[in-house]
């Protein structure tokens, strides 16, 4: 058996009706003064006011302004807003954006400085003050993730921030916050979970039988209960599974890394805000059939394993989870090329400058096989 290191810093929590309680959790946190971070139309919705109620005994502040695509502007913002409050521990409530702002955040509250000055990887050396997150969506696995990434708008680029103290201390998985997301976002977010599991299955040092049991249990999960939470919001046994499974490729992208499929959709969302989890759903099926001859035993295993194939042929299995890939895209009601999205027409210029910013993407370092430029600017070509 190969070496590994595997880590989980994050303690899960899960039940129905579970976020009610994140007041009590930050009290064992011994949080005293909360950031409380979220989105304005979550607000609207009344799920927040449920959360803040466990919080009448405790001084907070509440930020609800972060927007869709977090950046650095808003970073500083709630920063200067957590200092002057004197806060000293964060509670994250919504969707990845508003988690990875409360990750950045809780850099420049707990060690002050330039956000930039921790941009990367391992960067950070010290235990940042406590952060509590609680998802509102099922997809993006931030809850658990030891990385946050935020928009330098200026620059045209996501920033990356990598480093073991940036998980979470909690993540309070309640499924009942995500029955109200729309079909579209359930479906996107999913997909982005998708992309997670078959990613880190796949990625370079993905060598873990730790991580190779959330790939493939997390896949399996989302392959059985995504339409169903699509289409029917109120099935919370599905809402159930999908959380869970989110946060199981969580664990398992932010202990193996991802490949090129993130880094693309990263360059395609900095440039044109493409929706981090559609644009995943669109580069997936591409990307795999890239990585096809350097992964395909792999692929043909994951196949397998959660039902999508029977074909002892490693080419016919592997391809037989593509297209099941591509039939839950579609059957999920996702757009399957970036034209679909809202993208406009790539000019050679805009060719050129997605595949610089994939090509020095740190997600694209993990990728089975070697992206070369031409190689990235083919796959912007046909996934267009």
């Amino acid at each position: 058996m190969n070496p590994f290191v595997f880590h989980v810093p994050t303690k899960i929590a899960f039940g129905e009706g579970l976020a009610e309680g994140t007041g009590e959790i930050v009290k064992e946190l011994a949080g005293s003064r909360a950031l409380i971070l979220t989105d304005k139309p979550l607000m609207k919705t009344g799920l927040v006011d449920r959360i803040l109620a466990g919080f009448t005994d405790m001084k907070h502040v509440v930020f609800d302004d972060v927007p869709p695509d977090s950046d650095v502007d808003c970073v500083n913002k709630v920063a200067d807003l957590a200092r002057s409050e004197e806060c000293d521990c964060i509670v994250a409530i919504g969707g990845g954006s508003v988690m990875d702002t409360a990750k950045v955040v809780n850099i420049c509250l707990t060690l002050g400085g330039e956000i930039l000055e921790y941009q990367g990887l391992n960067n950070i050396a010290e235990q940042l003050l406590p952060l509590v997150a609680v998802p509102t969506t099922a997809g993006t696995g931030s809850e658990v993730s030891m990385v946050a990434m935020v928009k330098d708008r200026a620059e045209g680029k996501k920033l990356l921030f990598g480093s073991r103290y940036l998980a979470p201390s909690v993540a309070v998985l309640d499924p009942l916050l995500t029955v109200s997301l729309p079909p579209k976002l359930t479906a996107a977010t999913g997909l982005d979970a998708l992309t997670h599991a078959v990613e880190s299955y796949t990625a370079v040092i993905s060598n873990s039988v730790f991580t190779d049991s959330l790939c493939i249990d997390s896949t399996k999960m989302i392959f059985e209960n995504l339409l169903n939470a699509t289409k029917n919001g109120g099935d919370i046994e599905a809402r159930s599974q999908m959380l869970v499974a989110s946060t199981m490729a969580g664990v398992a992208f932010t202990n193996s890394g991802v490949g090129v499929v993130h880094a693309l959709a990263h360059s395609v969302g900095a440039k044109f805000g493409t929706h981090h989890g559609i644009a995943n759903c669109i580069f997936l099926p591409h990307g795999m059939l890239f990585n096809m001859d350097a992964v395909l035993a792999r692929y043909a295993k994951l196949s397998r394993l959660v039902g999508m194939s029977k074909s002892e042929k490693d080419s016919v299995a592997a391809s037989e989870l593509v297209e099941a890939i591509e039939k839950l895209c579609t059957d999920c009601g996702l757009p399957r090329r970036l034209r679909d999205a809202g993208v406009p027409e790539l000019k050679s210029d805009d060719i050129e400058e997605l595949a610089f910013l994939t090509g020095s993407d740190p997600a694209i370092m993990f990728n089975p096989k070697e992206c070369s430029p031409e190689d990235i600017k083919g796959l912007y070509e046909r996934a267009y």
